[in-house]
């Protein structure tokens, strides 16, 4: 079969190789002028640096299954890293029992009672039931209001924004499950994702997957109820078997042959918050801590990831400060050089130890569609990876529910799809 895939990003990329290795021809179109989506690279003053914090869990096998099938299975190492608390200009450690036992801004009922329910969580495998539940309350019921205000309020804030209390208790639950079953343990691939999409492209050439980047999709086209190919933004015409999209939905939306509106208000029900994700290159640590957790009022973000506690790069210090707001959210739209200073300033009233002179470089990436928000029921609105229309397939990090978005869970889906359409075959 001929099969055009729109987006070059790790869920593209990964259903590519597989199916260009059952015999498949296989054709990506990529909107943007370089190829890796979410996972893409860039240079930061020397640095070949992600737009995008990322990590590995103990429990990402498609991962490392993608990795054996590259070659790098070598390069993937594990660490435990520290994790602490930020709290109104306190910082305390916040990895192992013992520092949840020494959590002072909880009282010890509290911390023993978030210990309990981090506990529950981590043996827990049914969450249907928490699908119907927002978190917000869910949480305040199983902690206390206090440990939700202090401890899990700015967290959602981190990832939700404005929309942290409507978000489902199963999001939350998987959360908790996939790190805590990590016992500590997060991952990385020894030269980052730079040095995957390197290695995927390659296989992909090997096996005549032809990728145009710079390429962006006008329409998908059907002929007698069926796909049967794709129109470019420049007018031209490719004819496929098959299609598959890794477009956020809202934009899958657009691209529907006419005849197919329903499905399309369907897909626009799901909605996405955008982020505006900040790296800076320094010259010494900001913190101790991998991943900070920051409340405190006179700071305007809720955390800092020091990337280079996790995979250390010959000495140099990367961080990343995520926004996770709407795209509308002045935090979104204000000019680069704003809010690199407003988050400068923040980093030095945590780290009052760094100096003007210790910030190297910095860069701003932005993305509308960082995340999908989970209200509760979002289950019900989780599309079918084959659409009704025939010959179309979805691969989006909604599929993943309730998981969180992964490049682990974006191959496995990218695998399942790969596998479905062979069995058409």
């Amino acid at each position: 079969m001929t099969i055009g895939i729109i987006g070059a990003g790790i869920s593209g990329t990964s259903a590519a190789l597989r199916l260009a290795k059952q015999g498949h021809a296989v054709e990506i179109f990529q909107r943007e002028s370089e190829v890796g989506g979410l996972i893409a690279t860039f240079d930061l003053a020397g640095t070949r640096t992600e737009h995008f914090y990322h990590f590995l869990c103990a429990g990402d096998v498609s991962y490392f299954e993608l990795c054996r099938e590259l070659g790098l299975a070598d390069r993937v190492r594990f660490t435990k890293p520290r994790t602490g608390f930020y709290y109104q200009g306190r910082c305390f450690p916040f990895t192992s029992v013992v520092d949840l036992v020494r959590f002072s801004p909880l009282t010890l009922a509290q911390r023993i009672r978030f210990g309990l329910f981090a506990l529950e969580a981590q043996r827990r495998s049914e969450w249907a039931q928490l699908d119907e539940l927002t978190a917000k309350p869910w949480l305040i019921d199983r902690l206390g209001r206090r440990a939700y205000e202090v401890i899990w309020e700015p967290l959602l804030t981190l990832k939700f924004g404005d929309f942290h209390d409507k978000i489902s208790a199963a999001w939350v639950w998987h959360r908790i499950h996939r790190v805590i079953r990590s016992k500590g343990r997060m991952g990385y691939l020894e030269g980052g994702t730079g040095f995957l999409l390197d290695a995927l492209t390659r296989a992909l050439d090997a096996l005549d997957v032809v990728i145009r980047p710079g390429t962006p999709v006008a329409r998908i086209l059907a002929d007698g109820g069926r796909v049967c190919g794709l129109r470019l933004q420049d007018g031209s015409e490719h004819a496929c078997d098959r299609v598959i999209s890794t477009v956020p939905l809202t934009i899958l939306a657009d691209l529907l042959p006419p005849g197919w509106d329903e499905y399309a208000e369907r897909l626009r029900t799901i909605q996405y918050i955008g982020v505006a994700c900040l790296s800076f290159k320094l010259k010494r640590r900001a913190t101790p801590y991998f991943w900070l957790n920051v409340h405190d009022d006179r700071v305007p973000f809720n955390g800092i990831i020091e990337y280079t506690h996790l995979n250390p790069m010959a000495g140099e210090h990367i961080v990343y400060v995520p926004y996770y707001v709407p795209t509308t959210h002045p935090l979104y739209t204000m000019t680069d050089e704003t809010l690199v200073d407003r988050t400068w300033r923040g980093i030095r009233l945590i780290a009052p130890e760094l100096k003007d002179t210790d910030l190297i470089a910095s860069h701003v990436a932005r993305t509308p569609f960082a995340q999908a928000i989970c209200p509760t029921h979002f289950l019900q609105r989780v599309p079918a990876q084959r659409t009704p229309l025939p010959g179309l397939s979805l691969l989006d990090s909604v599929l993943l529910y309730p998981e969180d978005r992964t490049q682990s869970g974006s191959i496995l889906k990218a695998y399942e799809c790969a596998r479905d359409i062979a069995s058409d075959a």
